[in-house]
């Protein structure tokens, strides 16, 4: 009876993901960029890396689409379609259809573009890094770390996840971020956080100013920047 009651305890604290199966499948797509300026991603659910390469006439996107149930996968579509000198890109998400805990349906990308083409990104949830722009980047993120590096002049605007920048060419303008660590290395330009609710900042290595606008909690850290200061005095940190 000892060892009948251990197994069923075994049954019911096994978690839920061990029990469900997961499908995927990839979801690819390419367009031609001749003579393009922009690239808009419009992102769902999932991880979402952008590479800027000076090799490339054309964006390429290569996704995997991953559900509980076939259905769901079947719904998950990538679009990319060329509208005047711009790009865009679209993930189709469809959203849960139980309310099952372990339902869900997500849509990684990796995708390529021409270097010199300014970025576009309205992602929903998961880690974004954008990589090698040789122009503009605005990103508006709703959860999930941010990673950017060797980029041109970025502007962000983050709900929640930490935020790394490094080697930016122009200016970075966080507008604005309300939970999660700011670290910004590296800037040829001026560093500017409009409005950060809480965690810590901390940025060195500016070439021009370093400006915070309000600031909730967590320390504010700098160095090495070669134009003007102006954050809270509260913490005012060097």
């Amino acid at each position: 009876m000892r060892l009948i009651t251990f197994f069923l305890a075994g049954l019911v604290t096994t978690p839920a993901t061990t029990l469900a199966q997961d499908y995927d499948a990839p979801r690819n797509a390419t367009v031609n960029a001749a003579g393009a300026t922009s690239v808009r991603i419009d992102a769902r659910a999932g991880l979402l890396r952008v590479t800027g390469r000076t090799d490339l006439t054309e964006v390429r996107v290569r996704g995997t689409a991953r559900a509980s149930s076939r259905d769901l996968l079947d719904d998950i579509k990538v679009e990319a379609v060329r509208n005047g000198n711009q790009i865009e890109v679209r993930a189709l998400v469809p959203e849960s259809r139980d309310s099952g805990w372990n339902d869900h349906a997500v849509l990684d990308l990796v995708i390529e573009v021409p270097a010199t083409l300014a970025l576009d990104v309205d992602d929903t949830s998961g880690d974004l890094t954008v990589e090698s722009i040789n122009a503009k980047v605005r990103i508006e993120d709703s959860s999930g770390n941010i990673r950017v590096r060797d980029v041109g002049d970025v502007w962000i605007s983050d709900s929640s996840g930490g935020i790394d920048v490094r080697g930016v060419k122009g200016s970075v303008d966080i507008d604005d971020d309300s939970s999660g660590e700011i670290e910004v290395y590296d800037v040829t330009g001026s560093v500017r956080v409009g409005h950060d609710g809480s965690g810590s900042i901390d940025v060195s290595r500016v070439g021009g100013d370093f400006i915070v606008g309000r600031d909730g909690s967590g320390s504010i850290d700098y160095g090495d920047v070669k134009g003007k200061i102006d954050i809270p005095r509260k913490r005012n940190h060097r």
